[in-house]
């Protein structure tokens, strides 16, 4: 309990330094928005410190991002978002399975959604435009670990997902000071809802949750307009940046391309689905969602992705592109229009790298994988044919196929190679 405390304190005065230092100068482009480089890295080194344990499902250090969350929630001025037990909550609990015991008993752990509102003006303050990021990572490297000699030590998760993380907190600080600084300004905007989701590192557990239980939130959840979501922004190169799932909303590409001419970013709107991020849930709930992503590493799910690495002077010209595009969709006369998308390729599994091929972390029930005879820990090694070295690869060709193909897949199991099997694609 003395070390949280000091951590605290240790957080607090940092926050009045970095947060709140007037002399800081802002990265240097186009855009006039005042994201601090400075202020952005110290929140990554906050998520990614000791304490903070990788931030997993049933450690003490994602208690610890959690109460953070809240706080600068709190210190920016916002509402509680959600409404537990009858009581308004910045939390929203729910239950996660993470393991099992030596009695093949199931291990629970709690974990929550954090949530809070800028409230809205006139007769849009009742529609909602969300703004999310997952602040879970993997924690000891127990499970999801892409090092095979990283299982029992801290993966600080600083691109993954604390990058994110970091950009809903200073667009939480920002645009709330602008909301107070403008406070007789009657023109009509949405609210916004700031959202830390946990549980994403093992399923989209907590978006998922969030949208099949839209009677916990404080508003209607009939009124959401959009959705944007930011998991890993923190390794901007070449100055790209990619957005994917934008065609499920008719306004998203225009508005996206108009905040960025004082930005000036490689814009990537790839016109791709991947899931493996928050945006999924709300695009199954049919609510319009983008996801903002400056592209895989080699430090995925690995203890070197540190803070060290993040392009802090990159991530802030992401956040100056994200708040231009939340500034015209909380302003805009109408709600974003829902485009249905096309059904995606699904093979039913959890995915990762393995120095033989791509592994099998875990099957969905009944999914195409789980049909065709596969099991948790094989790792495919050829999809259609053609070579599987690493997860990237095996998706880049699932995202070839189309639902109802059968396509011919080898893998190893306990390192000794399979008969091919016939695996016909599923959809989702």
């Amino acid at each position: 309990m003395a070390r949280r405390l000091f951590l605290y304190c240790l957080l607090f005065v940092s926050a009045l330094v970095f947060g709140g230092c007037q002399t800081a100068q802002p990265v240097a482009t186009a855009s006039d928005r005042g994201f601090h480089a400075l202020s952005y890295q110290h929140i990554v080194d906050t998520l990614c410190s000791t304490e903070m344990e990788g931030r997993d499902a049933g450690t003490k250090g994602i208690e610890l991002a959690r109460d953070y969350l809240v706080w600068r929630f709190k210190l920016a001025g916002l509402e509680p978002a959600f409404v537990v037990n009858g009581k308004p909550s910045y939390l929203q609990p729910l239950t996660l399975k993470i393991g099992k015991d030596k009695d093949d008993n199931p291990i629970e752990a709690g974990i929550h959604n954090v949530g809070g509102l800028l409230p809205g003006v006139g007769n849009l303050a009742d529609e909602v435009v969300i703004i999310g990021a997952h602040y879970d990572h993997i924690g000891y490297g127990h499970y999801g670990s892409r090092d095979p000699h990283g299982k029992g030590h801290i993966h600080p998760g600083a691109d993954d997902n604390a990058s994110g993380t970091a950009g809903v907190i200073l667009l939480a600080d920002r645009l709330s000071k602008q909301a107070k600084a403008n406070a007789d300004d009657a023109t009509p905007r949405r609210t916004i809802l700031f959202t830390g989701f946990a549980g994403e590192e093992r399923g989209l557990h907590g978006s998922r949750y969030m949208t099949e239980h839209p009677d916990q939130w404080v508003f209607d959840g009939e009124k959401v307009s959009g959705m944007i979501n930011m998991d890993m922004i923190g390794r901007l190169r070449n100055d790209e940046l990619y957005a994917f799932s934008h065609t499920t909303g008719k306004q998203w590409r225009g508005w996206i391309e108009s905040a960025n001419q004082s930005v000036g970013l490689a814009l990537n709107l790839d016109t791709r689905a991947p899931g493996g991020s928050d945006h999924i849930p709300f695009i199954k709930a049919g609510i319009p969602a983008v996801f903002f992503n400056t592209w895989l590493h080699e430090d995925v799910h690995k203890p070197s992705d540190t803070p060290a690495k993040i392009n802090a002077h990159g991530s802030v010209r992401v956040l100056s592109l994200v708040s231009g595009l939340l500034e015209q969709a909380t302003t805009a006369t109408s709600r974003i229009s829902f485009v249905e998308p096309p059904p995606r390729p699904f093979l039913g599994a959890n995915l990762g790298d393995h120095e033989k091929g791509v592994l099998i972390r875990r099957l969905t029930n009944k999914g195409p994988l789980a049909k065709a005879g596969f099991k948790n820990g094989d790792i495919i090694v050829s999809f259609d044919g053609k070579p599987t070295k690493v997860r990237r690869d095996l998706l880049e060709l699932l995202n070839k196929t189309k639902p109802g193909d059968e396509v011919q897949v080898g893998s190893l199991r306990d390192g000794k190679s399979m008969p091919v099997l016939t695996v016909t694609i599923g959809k989702r």
